[in-house]
């Protein structure tokens, strides 16, 4: 039997009192995955003394999570069409035909499929008093088309301090995803975080988008730790 809201908020809030880490899962977006998103970051940010941090860090893993899941109803629907999704020239009329098509009654269909198919986005937070750090974890791989995209996208939103001023320059070309990547850095910008907190890894069977929240100058971050370790 499926848990009421109720009985998921009590968890969160056991969860978030008992320890550090804290996993959501799921394959598609709607209201009810929205409120969990929000409830859970609302929740940790109390635990952290950091509630003016709630919008922007809801915003950007509500962006996220919609980037990874349409990445994966995207990866159905190619397969539907009979396209390749690693081919450049197929990839961009599979796109358009997916952006034409899609639906909010499309978005649960693929999303149940999605379930059906093993295919997830798994959302991740780990916390501690000097910092939040979120990972969303696709469990399939980034086509390459995607990925340089992508890449063009995080480098192009380094030089715009306001979202509308960069949908502007680039509205001929900017899928929601190129949208949302803009608006994560300029939202991490506008709160003096460093953008390269925000990294996004292709693994060959997994995508992981990865934003670092620091809370006192004594966070040291993911990056840093690996490299102390290569060193």
């Amino acid at each position: 039997m499926a848990k009421s809201f109720f009985e998921l908020e009590q968890n969160i809030q056991v969860k978030i009192n008992d320890g550090d880490e804290l996993v959501l899962q799921a394959s598609r977006m709607n209201q009810k995955v929205e409120k969990y998103i929000l409830h859970t970051i609302t929740r940790i940010l109390e635990k952290l003394d950091s509630p003016q941090l709630v919008e922007m860090i809801y915003t950007i893993t509500k962006e996220l999570s919609i980037n990874g899941m349409k990445a994966n109803q995207k990866r159905i629907f190619f397969e539907d069409q009979d396209l390749d999704i690693n081919d450049p020239g197929q990839y961009d009329a599979g796109v358009e035909r997916f952006k034409k098509e899609f639906s909010e009654e499309m978005n649960e269909k693929y999303g149940k499929r999605a379930i059906e198919m093993g295919i997830y986005v798994k959302i991740l937070f780990m916390y501690n008093a000097d910092g939040l750090c979120i990972e969303v974890i696709n469990n399939t791989p980034i086509a390459p088309e995607e990925e340089r995209r992508m890449r063009e996208k995080m480098k192009k939103s380094m030089g715009y301090n306001d979202i509308a001023e960069f949908y502007m320059d680039n509205m001929d070309n900017t899928e929601g995803a190129g949208l949302g990547i803009a608006l994560i850095m300029i939202l991490m910008k506008g709160q003096d975080l460093d953008p390269n907190l925000f990294r996004i890894m292709t693994l060959d069977d997994k995508t992981i988008a990865r934003v670092e929240i620091p809370l006192t100058e004594n966070y040291v971050s993911k990056r840093s730790k690996q490299l102390e370790r290569l060193n």
